[in-house]
Parts: C-alpha cells; sequence; structure tokens
C-alpha cells in the first residue's frame, strides 16, 4: 500500500524530471499512488502536464533540496528514464547532475549523449558526459577510446598537448591499451603537436594491418602521412603500401575519408584540374565536423595547388564562417591560415598579413603546432612584401616545434624565410633556405614545381648575386619540369628571371609572355612586378611611351594589393637598396603611434616578459592602472593576449626603459 505523499516531495520530482515530468514518471519516481500524485501535481504546477512552465521555480525547488535527496532522484529518475527508451541527452543530463554513472549502461548512454552535443556545438556538455563516462567504465579500451573523444571535443578550441587528456593517451598508448580503430584519430593528433616518437609508436601497432583490415580512417591517414609527413612513410611503408584499392573516377559519397584518401593519393600522379573536380566534390558533400577537418582542409589545399584560388578564397570564407557562427577557435585559426596562403597566391599582401594574424590571435601560437607554419610563412611573406623588414624579423622568431620540419609545413615556413633574407640583402642566406627546401622536397618524392617553386627562388637569389648563368639554369629547371610557362602561374616567374639574364630584345619578347601569363593565373602582385619589368625593357630599347603606360599600370596595381615596396620602385623609377635600414617595427593594425607615451612604456615592458606587479613597481604606478593601459594597448594593437606583444613591438632594451621609467618618476 502506498504511503501518503507530500506536496514538497511532488515538487521535488516534478523539479528534478523537468521536461521528462509525467503522471506517471513521477508516481514510479517517487513509489507513490498515481491517484493522489495527479491531484497534488495539477495543484503544484496548474497544468495536465505536470511540468513547472518556468524553469526557476525548479531551480528554486532543488536549490532547497538537500543535496544527498537530490541526487538519489537524480539516479532514480537516470533508470526510469533509461528504461523507458529516453533519448540519452536526458539520461545523461540526470547522470551528470547526480554525479553518479554506477551502471552497466552508463558510459554507453553518456557517449552517445556526448556524440550528440557534439554535433550541436555542445561542446562543454560533452566534454562533462565523457569525463563521467571515463569514470564509469573500467575497460582499458573504452577509456582509451572515450579518451580520444575527449581531446576531439576539446581540440576545437584548445588544441593543446597539456590537457589530462593527452597524458591519458600517452599513456594508454604505451600500455597497448587504445583500440585500433580509432589509432588514426589518435596520431592525427598527436602529429599536429609534433610528437613524432609518439607518432612512430603508434604507426607501429597499424604496421601490421592487412588490406582487408583497412577502414577509411586508415585510408586517409595513410594517404595524408604521405602528403603531410612523409618522413614518417619511410619509417612505416607498410601502412601504405596496404592501400590497393582502385582510385575511381568521381569520390564516393558515403566517406568522406575515403573521399580524402582518393584525393590525397591522386595528388601527385593525376592532373591538377582532375584534383580540382574531386577536392570541389568533397567539399560539396561534407559538413564541417571533428571528424572531417582535415579532409575538407586537405580539400581546399588542393584547390590552391590547382591554382583555383578564387574558389579556394570562397571556401574558406565559407568554412570560416560556419567556424565563427559554430565559435570554432581551432577551426577559425586553420581557414584563416588558408585564406592568408590563398591570398598570398593571388598576390594580395594586405588580405594574407590580416588573415595571417587572425590566423595566429584565434589560438594561442604555442598550441598550434606544426601547423604554426603556414600562417608564418603568410605573414612573413606579406610583410616582405611590404617592406615591413623587422616585423618580418620579429615573426621569425617565434619558437616553432623541430618537428615542423620533418612536414610539409616546414617547406612554406622555409620559402618564407628565404626571401626576407633576399630582401635584407643576404642572398646567401637566402640561397641556404631555399636549397633546403628544395632537398627535403627531393628526398620526400614530393619535388614538383606547383607545390613550392624552390627552383624559382634560387634562381632569384643567384641573380643577386649576379651568377646569372646558374639562375639561367633553375629557371629553365623549373619550365621543364611544369611541362610549359603557361602550364602554371610559376612558369611566367621563371620567363620574367630568364629574362633579367638575356639582352633587351630578348627581355621584352619573354616579359610579355611573363604579363600574359600573370594575367590569366591571377597573382596581381606577379602582373605588377612583370609590367614594371616590361616597363624597364621598353625604356632599354627606347619605346619610352610604352614604358610609361605600362609603369602606370603596375603602379596601380601594386598599390591595390599592398606591395609598398614595389611602388616606391616603380614611381621612383629605380630599385630601392636591399641594405636600407630596417623600419621601426609596428602593428599591422594601428601601430605603435597609436599608443599614448604611458602605454607604450607598459606595453614594452610587459613585452619583456615583466609580470604586472613588477611593472607598477618599475613605472611607479598601481597595479590597476596597469591593467587599464594593457587593455587600451591589446585593443590598438590588436593583439588577444600578452605573448603576442613582443612579435608586433620591439621593446626597448632594459637600460633604455629604466631611464624612461625614472624620468616619469
Amino acid at each position: 500500500m502506498h504511503q501518503p505523499i507530500s506536496p514538497h516531495r511532488i515538487g521535488q520530482a516534478i523539479a528534478v524530471l523537468g521536461d521528462a515530468s509525467s503522471l506517471g514518471l513521477i508516481a514510479e519516481l517517487l513509489e507513490a499512488d498515481p491517484a493522489a500524485v495527479q491531484s497534488v501535481a495539477r495543484q503544484l504546477t496548474g497544468s495536465a502536464d505536470a511540468r513547472f512552465d518556468r524553469r526557476e521555480i525548479s531551480d528554486r525547488i532543488l536549490r532547497d533540496t538537500p543535496e544527498e535527496v537530490r541526487n538519489q532522484l537524480r539516479c532514480r529518475a537516470a533508470e526510469l528514464l533509461y528504461h523507458r527508451g529516453f533519448p540519452a541527452e536526458a539520461v545523461a543530463d540526470q547522470l551528470i547532475d547526480a554525479g553518479f554513472a554506477g551502471y552497466p549502461w552508463a558510459a554507453d548512454v553518456l557517449v552517445a549523449a556526448a556524440d550528440e552535443a557534439i554535433a550541436n556545438d555542445q561542446i562543454d556538455q560533452a566534454v562533462d558526459r565523457l569525463e563521467l563516462a571515463y569514470r564509469a567504465t573500467g575497460n582499458p579500451g573504452d577509456r582509451a577510446a572515450i579518451t580520444i573523444r575527449l581531446i576531439c571535443a576539446e581540440w576545437r578550441s584548445t588544441p593543446s598537448n597539456r590537457t589530462r587528456s593527452f597524458t591519458r593517451l600517452r599513456a594508454a598508448l604505451y600500455a597497448g591499451r587504445v583500440p585500433r580503430q580509432v589509432l588514426p584519430a589518435a596520431i592525427m593528433y598527436l602529429l599536429w603537436q609534433g610528437q613524432d616518437r609518439h607518432v612512430d609508436h603508434a604507426l607501429s601497432q597499424l604496421d601490421s594491418l592487412r588490406g582487408d583490415e583497412i577502414t577509411p580512417e586508415t585510408e586517409f591517414l595513410a594517404a595524408w602521412l604521405r602528403y603531410s609527413h612523409p618522413p614518417h612513410v619511410e619509417r612505416h611503408p607498410r601502412l601504405v603500401t596496404a592501400r590497393q584499392r582502385r582510385l575511381p573516377t568521381t569520390t564516393d559519397q558515403h566517406s568522406p575519408h575515403r573521399n580524402g584518401a582518393d584525393l590525397l593519393a591522386g595528388l601527385f600522379t593525376r592532373p591538377l584540374s582532375e584534383i580540382a573536380a574531386l577536392a570541389q566534390c568533397l567539399l560539396t558533400r561534407h559538413r564541417l565536423a571533428s571528424t572531417t577537418t582535415e579532409t575538407l582542409v586537405s580539400a581546399v589545399q588542393c584547390l590552391i595547388y590547382s591554382n583555383q584560388l578564387d574558389t579556394a578564397a570562397a571556401w574558406c570564407d565559407a568554412l570560416l564562417a560556419e567556424s565563427d557562427a559554430r565559435r570554432a577557435p581551432t577551426w577559425q585559426s586553420i581557414f584563416a591560415g588558408l585564406r592568408a596562403e590563398t591570398m598570398l597566391r593571388k598576390g594580395n599582401a594586405a588580405s594574407a598579413a590580416s588573415d595571417a594574424i587572425s590566423a595566429l590571435k584565434h589560438v594561442p601560437a604555442e598550441h598550434l603546432g606544426v601547423w604554426i607554419g603556414t600562417p608564418i610563412a603568410a605573414l612573413v611573406r606579406s610583410l616582405t612584401v611590404t617592406g615591413r623588414h623587422a616585423e618580418a624579423e620579429a615573426q621569425l622568431q617565434r619558437p616553432t616545434p623541430p618537428s615542423m620540419f620533418e612536414s610539409r609545413f616546414g617547406l612554406p615556413y622555409l620559402h618564407a624565410r628565404g626571401h626576407h633574407h633576399l630582401a635584407v640583402g643576404r642572398p646567401d642566406e637566402a640561397l641556404r633556405n631555399f636549397r633546403r627546401c628544395g632537398a627535403l622536397m627531393h628526398r620526400w618524392k614530393m619535388d614538383f614545381p606547383w607545390l613550392i617553386p624552390w627552383r624559382n627562388d634560387v634562381a632569384a637569389a643567384y641573380l643577386a648575386t649576379g651568377e646569372h648563368r646558374q639562375a639561367c639554369e633553375y629557371a629553365t629547371r623549373h619550365l621543364e619540369l611544369l611541362g610549359g610557362a603557361d602550364r602554371h602561374r610559376t612558369g611566367g616567374v621563371s620567363l620574367r628571371l630568364l629574362a633579367a639574364t638575356g639582352d633587351r630584345y630578348q627581355r621584352v619578347r619573354l616579359l610579355r609572355d611573363s604579363v600574359a601569363i600573370a594575367r590569366v593565373g591571377g597573382d596581381e602582385l606577379e602582373l605588377a612586378t612583370n609590367l614594371g619589368e616590361l616597363a624597364k625593357a621598353h625604356r632599354a630599347v627606347g619605346d619610352r611611351d610604352k614604358s610609361r603606360t605600362l609603369n602606370r599600370e603596375a603602379a596601380r596595381i601594386a598599390e591595390s594589393c599592398g606591395a609598398e615596396v614595389l611602388l616606391r620602385d616603380l614611381r621612383s623609377g629605380r630599385p630601392q637598396p636591399t641594405t636600407q635600414p630596417l623600419p621601426q617595427l609596428r602593428s599591422v593594425s594601428g601601430g605603435i603611434e597609436t599608443l599614448s607615451p604611458a602605454e607604450r612604456r607598459v606595453a614594452e615592458l610587459a613585452a619583456l616578459g615583466k609580470r604586472n606587479r613588477e611593472i607598477a613597481d618599475t613605472l611607479a604606478i598601481t597595479v590597476s592602472t596597469v591593467e587599464q593601459h594593457l587593455t587600451r594597448a591589446y585593443r590598438k594593437l590588436d593583439v588577444a593576449r600578452r605573448s603576442e606583444l613582443r612579435f608586433v613591438l620591439r621593446p626597448c632594451g632594459t637600460e633604455s626603459t629604466e631611464s624612461t621609467a625614472s624620468a616619469t618618476g
């Protein structure tokens, strides 16, 4: 026989059940007479569905309920909802609120609810559910799989290797407890952080896979390693050779990983026009998600390599907008970096610099792993083009993981660093960087002229040292590998370099062809450069009218794409000396000239690594004043955190800072 139940107890049950509340569930939860529950519940809620119409009422009741009683009700409610077939999210919410998951079914329910939360971009909820699932299961393999899900969820906002989840992953990896089906995902995250030793250990566990055991995820990993981390392919060739599938003419629709594997497997063997079509197909068919990010990134990069720059830029814009709407800083950083690379190839230095800075702002640079090579390379090249060599030098001082140079992310970095050295009058240093880039590409069997045109770079460095014969050899070899100057936009660069080694009449002919290729290729900076060189060539043969017309067009285009160095050259009619003094460093957004003297003093000391209390003591001001000055400086310099100050400011020396401080005191 049911005992009488108090209205207070029924109110607690209604509050605990929330949206799932019904007269039947309330009665079961309290083990009470349904008829008695019905009359009291309707009096409390004023409705037939036995639910409070305002959330605040439920919250107030739960706050006033003793914790032990509340948790008992939550656990009982979780059992009821599970056995009644309610959605996993509803059951998981009860388990989370109770902080208890000691049921044999709890871990599976929590994982399913976490997957649903990730799909709905509810990352904090997903992490809470996965943490409880990790504690709920004692199976080592299940715990390892849950750990990788946790890394996946956390990676969207914090791609760090210093989290508890990464520590768990490394321990499970060396204990041999990571299931093979989730090893590819684990390896991708380890590669991002440049943890090559752990990656090799994980790959050794995949080496014994038979062809029929290769999953789409493993297929994509094998192709992606060949494309992004070739040294691992050298050490683990069996993983790559196990993939014996025939490359289809169109991408399969059912698996983004298989589509991505087909795309990357064909990148080095198929015509770029076909690769562009496959990339476009993949991007159209698959939605951005934590599990598809790398496949979509690869597709965008294939569009860039195929010189489909407008299409690549459009996809970057769309994916950036989606990343922003879904509050995923890591995605924002990745696609901003890709857009920077695209804008750089289009010759728009100002946009490339802005996008690269955005990529470095969304996520702390120390968490970007080997990927940091992409935005830094774009930023250094953009700053070099605009003549801001001190800023470029500062960006090159950023710490980068050594393993970056064991991946393709080191190639554009070497390319950019070489061009910086070339621009400031250090051609020998430039040559070393360009040659190292070429040597890595050759060693990794990815020496394709459309990837990084390192032979053109070497030719430019030889021209700077006056060694025209070597310059001619390298530019000619680049053209031979392309199969013709008009096959890729970099062929026009080779013609321009060859023109510099010929007589004045050859120059006019070669530069005309170079201009024609640049007009089609979509690189505004290269077009302006070629037009400027063609103007000089016409002047050299006495055609001054034609020279002036070409020079005006070149100057207009150079101004539109922010190429300040080239613009000064065109307007002065003579090249600027490469040994000019380096300009004072300034921020891309506002500049140090926008800071007040007090803000600048505080920002410079912060850039030197001093804490707020130390700055306050040095300048004889309060800590609160330091914080206010720093907040305004961050806004004016467009930086997101303290560690970025040293890359947008040139901190004054300690001695000058102290003298300034004493003067203000």
